[in-house]
């Protein structure tokens, strides 16, 4: 008869360790979900955060060129409407 590599309670152990093992390999698995959750939700938050940070820019740089374009311009319109009202009151 051949001889036993392991006796019954060494298997026993062994199975049993191995269950332990995939015990904790299960929660770290749920811990590792739960981070990537987490993680993804963050990056989306990031995203909007760019988003709402690009168009505030983008308003901002709207408004200088507004403010550049009646500085650039307001006079010539100053004058169109002094020129204007000159000869109104001139014909009247």
């Amino acid at each position: 008869m051949e001889e036993q590599w392991y006796s019954n309670k060494d298997l026993f152990e062994q199975i049993t360790a191995i269950q332990n093992d995939f015990k904790d390999l299960r929660v770290e698995m749920k811990e590792t979900r739960a981070i990537i959750r987490q993680y993804n939700g963050l990056r989306e938050e990031l995203g909007q955060v760019k988003k709402d940070i690009a168009d505030m820019q983008s308003k901002n740089k709207g408004k200088k060129m507004l403010s550049e374009a009646i500085r650039l311009w307001g006079g010539w319109l100053f004058a169109f409407i002094t020129v204007v009202l000159m000869l109104v009151e001139k014909i009247i």
